[in-house]
Order: C-alpha cells, then sequence, then structure tokens
C-alpha cells in the first residue's frame, strides 16, 4: 500500500494554479523519499505540510479566506488525518506480515534491481516499525486499528455534513489531505482485509471523493 498519494500534491497544485502536470500515476512508491513531493524549478519539496508552507510562502492558500477559527479548526483535523490514517497505513502495510509481503515489499522493491529489491523493502519496514513502536501503534491489534479508522471518519463526516467540501463551496488543504488518504484505501485491494467496506458506510465522504475524482482527475484522464 502506498502510503503517500500524489493525488495529494495534484488537488492541491490544481486549485492554487501554481504548475501544471501531465498525468500523474495513481500510486507513487518510494522507499528512501517521502511522499506526495513537488518539484517546483530548481526545489524538491517532499510530504503534505512543507509542500503547503512552500506554496504558501508564494501566495498561494487554499485557506486564505477562513476565519482564524476555521483555520485553527482546519489545522486540528489536518492534524488527526495524518496522525490516524497516516499511522493506520503504515500499521496495515508493514505490521500485517500478509499485506507487508504480497503487497507492500512487492512494490518497495519492484524499481530496484538486486539485491537492493529486498534490502530496501527490509530497510523500511524496519524503520516504519520503529515509527509506529515509539508511536504506541505497533502493539494495536487490527481491530484497534480499523477502531481508529472508523473514528476519524466518523469526525470527518460529522464535519462534512452535506458540504460539498470541509469549509464550504471551495476546497482547502484538508480537502487535499483527506482525499489522498481516504481514496487510497477505498480503491486499493488488501489480502485479508476490507477497509473500504468501513469506510463506504460513510456515504458523504464516499461521495466526497467520487466528486473530486471526477472533477480533478477523470477530466484530465479524458483529454
Amino acid at each position: 500500500m502506498c502510503l503517500g498519494i500524489i493525488y495529494k500534491k495534484q488537488i492541491f497544485i490544481q486549485d492554487s494554479n501554481v504548475l501544471s502536470f501531465n498525468q500523474l500515476c495513481r500510486f507513487f512508491h518510494c522507499a528512501l523519499c517521502s511522499v506526495p513531493f513537488l518539484q517546483a524549478g530548481v526545489f524538491l519539496v517532499a510530504e503534505f505540510d512543507p509542500i503547503v508552507a512552500f506554496v504558501g510562502l508564494r501566495g498561494f492558500q487554499l485557506s486564505q479566506d477562513l476565519s482564524e477559527t476555521e483555520k485553527s479548526d482546519l489545522r486540528a483535523y489536518c492534524s488527526m488525518v495524518s496522525r490516524i490514517l497516516g499511522n493506520a497505513e503504515k500499521y496495515l502495510s508493514w505490521m500485517m506480515d500478509t499485506i507487508a509481503v504480497e503487497v507492500t515489499q512487492p512494490r518497495v522493491g519492484a524499481v530496484h534491481p538486486w539485491p537492493l529489491n529486498w534490502m530496501i523493502p527490509m530497510m523500511k519496514k524496519f524503520e516504519v516499525k520503529s515509527q509506529l513502536k515509539s508511536l504506541g501503534w505497533a502493539n494495536k491489534t487490527l481491530e484497534e486499528v480499523l477502531n481508529e479508522i472508523k473514528s476519524c471518519c466518523q469526525a470527518l463526516s460529522e464535519r462534512l455534513e452535506q458540504q460539498k467540501y470541509f469549509f464550504g463551496d471551495q476546497p482547502t488543504e484538508l480537502d487535499a489531505l483527506v482525499f489522498g488518504h481516504l481514496f487510497s484505501l477505498l480503491t486499493i485491494q488488501l489480502p485479508a482485509v476490507d477497509i473500504a467496506a468501513d469506510i463506504k458506510e460513510f456515504v458523504n465522504l464516499t461521495e466526497f471523493c467520487q466528486r473530486i475524482e471526477s472533477k480533478y482527475f477523470k477530466e484530465k484522464e479524458d483529454d
């Protein structure tokens, strides 16, 4: 499973009108760097928060019209999504042996020649397990992780309600971040666990993902 989806970058950049991008792969795997990443001229910026800060310094902020209270809420929701869904994805990818062996390790190693194709996945597995252990996630059961995902989705669903986006009629950084995580969990097929079924219980979140996919990606694919 990809732990970072390049979709997060594309929707944010499209709405900020900073750069145009060619057709992007749905999932981007990188064993030794962080994703998503943005290359703008000589700059290479990795991870979602630094990308938001980078384009923000250049005058592009999706949340610039929000009130201070709304901006505070946005930061809190972004933190929750990154902490819960990000760690849950890492847990599923590396802590569950079936998924690690059948899905994660082959994908991470596929772009590298032997012997790196098995060395790098092992290095990444050790790195992620160490991170999860320090955060108290390594000892969680699968049921506990799935409950964490449901709790996060419940909070997001209550925030979204029947709105088009989380803060009204225009997308913000939160919309990009949530879409990146949820679309991954909704579309990837994993052995031994069906996460999509749990997320689809939240109809407004499912429709939210479908709406963004249709607006920002299907038009590009049809061109």
